[in-house]
């Protein structure tokens, strides 16, 4: 009878934790520790081979305040550009477009420079980011969280006036404007949305079944608002949604979703019944750094894809990240081992983007055999942040301060009192040196979804400036008149 139990005992075999639960402890631990240092709410992520997902861990809670697991919907940023890329690359190689043609010949209000500069720019330029455009010019196309967004090309004519950087071909530089120039130009190809298109072309073959990719597929998920930093704390704030941004930033869905995308990569483009949507040329191309002419200097882009650019072990790694209000993403992949990472927070800020990031840039390390990078102390959210709001106190201080100060005229001399009140107009004017240039280059909208609190702070610093200014300067002319 012993012998028996001692049998039953060693022979049932015990249910697994996890795959490989042991071989990424590291990991685990890793992304844990900068979750925490980070505050980030919720994040999952998953090391995965050409067949799916080999080990996955989820944390934390949604935007809803429930438990995040593998199923929790994300969006996941400039992660689109290598799905929207390989939506683009699938019509290349149906002769539906060619890398060599010229944009305007398919969508005559590109008119990006002038009709000269705009003629010039080809497909090619946009998948790689050399058409000239600058990075700014994502604040004039991108982001539309109206109910009523205009489709993608109807917002071409907001880059007329953009001055390129240079011809095309001869300068880089990361912008989504690209990106939703090509949104626009598959949509006048092929004849449909480009949610619609892209997820016939590349999301259903790549068996990214509950990918988001517009306002419709984001509420049948039931997407929960992401997080931003109000004054250091995590806040579900963030819930809107471009209806016509899937080529650029907003695509998401769960973590089985983005495994399946970095699975279908790492199987260079084939399905997994073996079916061909991408051809080998094209994922060579897609990974192969681009150069700027006449220089030969590389881009570290390639189509669709960040191609190196990262310190030993992740020198060869193809990768992307991405961010957009209250969420980021990654997803790294490893050709060298048959391996990748993907990874995504319901958190992110611009301010405070290389923090948020390093979690992921720090897995990838650890899983390509390496350490993870030092952790930097610098933040400029934080002293952004506080030293915006500790203005805007002081102003408003001094602005109740002045109002009482008005019954009682200004002593001394005329000289002194002019003195006083130009200094205090100048007091007044600091926060409207950093507030204009920034609605100018951004717009409000843009400024106060990217920085709520910093916007928030910025505005009542500048109200309570402006008021300080005329309070003061009126107290000066009362004493003048007397």
């Amino acid at each position: 009878m012993a012998a028996l139990l001692l049998c039953l005992l060693f022979c049932v075999p015990a249910a697994p934790a996890s795959a490989g639960s042991g071989r990424y402890a590291a990991i685990d631990d890793y992304v844990r520790d900068r979750m925490e240092a980070t505050r980030v709410p919720g994040l999952a992520y998953a090391v995965v081979g050409p067949e799916g997902p080999l080990h996955q861990r989820s944390w934390g809670t949604d935007g809803h305040g429930e438990p995040v697991t593998a199923a929790t919907p994300f969006l996941w940023g400039s992660v689109a550009k290598p799905v929207a890329a390989t939506g683009v690359m699938a019509l290349v190689q149906t002769g539906r477009l060619g890398l060599d043609d010229k944009v305007a010949d398919r969508l005559p209000g590109f008119r990006f420079g002038g009709t000269a500069h705009a003629a010039e720019v080809t497909v090619r330029h946009l998948l790689d980011q050399t058409a000239g455009l600058p990075e700014s010019a994502t604040f004039k196309v991108a982001d539309c969280l109206d109910a009523d967004c205009p489709r993608p090309a109807e917002r071409l004519a907001a880059l007329d006036d953009v001055r390129p950087l240079g011809p095309p071909g001869t300068a880089y530089a990361y912008t989504s404007a690209n990106y939703l120039v090509l949104a626009a130009l598959v949509e006048a190809v092929t004849g449909r949305p480009f949610a619609e298109y892209l997820r016939s072309a590349v999301l259903d073959p790549a068996g990214m079944d509950g990918a988001i990719a517009d306002a419709a597929s984001a509420r049948k998920r039931n997407l929960p608002p992401g997080h931003q930093l109000l004054w250091g704390f995590p806040s579900a704030i963030a819930d809107g949604f471009d209806d016509s941004g899937a080529s650029y930033g907003y695509l998401g869905g769960d973590l089985n979703d983005l495994a399946a995308f970095a699975s279908f990569q790492l199987r260079s483009g084939r399905t997994a019944g073996g079916d061909t949507v991408l051809t080998p040329e094209s994922v060579r191309l897609m990974r192969e750094e681009g150069e700027l002419r006449p220089t030969g200097a590389g881009t570290g882009y390639g189509l669709g894809w960040r191609v190196g650019g990262l310190d030993a072990p992740l020198d060869d790694a193809v990768w992307h990240t991405g961010a957009t209000f209250g969420y980021s993403g990654m997803l790294f992949l490893l050709p060298a081992q048959g391996t990748a990472l993907v990874l995504h927070q319901n958190l992110h800020g611009l301010l405070h983007d290389k923090a948020i990031m390093q979690v992921g840039f720090g897995a990838a390390s650890l899983l390509a055999g390496g350490g993870p990078p030092a952790v930097s102390s610098a933040s400029t959210y934080h002293l952004a942040v506080w030293g915006t709001t500790v203005l805007a106190l002081a102003l408003s201080a001094a602005a109740v301060r002045s109002a009482f100060l008005l019954r009682r005229p200004a002593p001394g001399s005329r000289l002194r009192r002019t003195a006083a009140a130009a200094a205090w107009a100048l007091a007044g004017a600091l926060p409207w040196t950093a507030a204009v240039p920034l609605v100018v280059q951004m717009g409000p909208g843009q400024l106060s979804n990217w920085f709520p609190d910093i916007f928030i702070a910025l505005c009542a610093a500048a109200l309570a400036g402006a008021a300080t200014a005329v309070l003061r300067l009126a107290r000066a002319l009362r004493g003048a008149s007397r």
